[in-house]
């Protein structure tokens, strides 16, 4: 286990330190240390775009990971059935996710240009009005940042609940077809509970990915419209390359990492009632 244990430090372990220790000095453009203790984080706690910032995350990873769950798990349940062509559908559906975020971020950012990108002319196709600034709107930019995040990472989460599917006994479906359970009772009591400890993965996986965030906020708004799709991440970024305030960039990062961990330790509580790992309900 050395070998492990030693990259897991080097590259784990110290950076996590550096920035603990890093958020207890001021920097002067990144040289000149001085010590000032708990300083940085009260200028943060106390900066409004922080709390801004703050909202937006949990806003964001909120409709990423409940709107990007129960796509993947509707799109692995229309796959996992009998669809011509099965193979070829799910290699499309994982190809966004192998293809590089820089890449699909600047063709998403030319198909939400107004007027002659992709999303308006499809709009003005079914009749709905055109020429949306989706990118320049302080009310749209943050949902365009979201229809881009869902589409990217939803081939991963879809591979993970399809291998969950295939996981589970057709002995225990054919069980259920024999005892007259149509299919969404099928789905409810036997499929379901047997999705729940992939779904709490999922779930776990995506918030985190959520929280850390940044190069589709990078190549599609850079923090804008005033400051309407900047996450904590991208407030750390600027933070800290665009202002020279590496202290309290490095405290902005540990309050992100403390509040990551809380919420994963809660949601890992909150599934012990939910997530079955022996047999479905019955």
């Amino acid at each position: 286990m050395a070998p492990a244990l030693v990259v897991l430090l080097v590259f784990w372990l110290v950076p996590l330190v550096l920035v603990v220790a890093f958020s207890l000095f001021h920097w002067d453009y990144g040289t000149n240390p001085q010590f000032v203790g708990t300083q940085q984080y009260h200028i943060v706690f106390s900066d409004p775009l922080f709390g801004q910032a703050v909202v937006t995350t949990v806003l964001f990873a909120a409709i990423v990971v409940a709107v990007g769950t129960a796509f993947s798990l509707l799109v692995a349940v229309v796959l996992y059935g009998e669809v011509q062509a099965r193979g070829l559908f799910r290699s499309l559906v994982f190809l966004p996710y192998v293809m590089p975020m820089v890449a699909t971020s600047t063709i998403w950012l030319w198909m939400f240009q107004p007027g002659s990108g992709v999303v308006d002319r499809l709009m003005h196709a079914v009749g709905l009005p055109g020429q949306v600034a989706w990118l320049n709107s302080s009310t749209l930019a943050l949902a365009a940042l979201c229809v881009y995040t869902i589409w990217y990472g939803f081939g991963f989460t879809t591979l993970l609940f399809t291998a969950g599917l295939t996981a589970i006994p057709s002995e225990l479906l054919n069980a259920g077809l024999v005892d007259g359970a149509g299919a969404w009772q099928r789905f409810r009591y036997l499929v379901w509970p047997l999705l729940t400890p992939t779904t709490l993965f999922v779930v776990v996986v995506n918030t985190i990915s959520a929280f850390q965030a940044f190069t589709q906020i990078y190549a599609l708004t850079r923090g804008g419209p005033v400051n309407a799709t900047t996450t904590l991440t991208y407030y750390i970024y600027e933070t800290a390359f665009t202002y020279f305030h590496f202290g309290a960039a490095s405290a902005s990062a540990v309050v992100l990492f403390v509040f990551v961990v809380v919420l994963t330790a809660t949601q890992f509580l909150v599934s012990r009632r939910y997530v079955f790992y022996d047999e479905a309900t019955t």
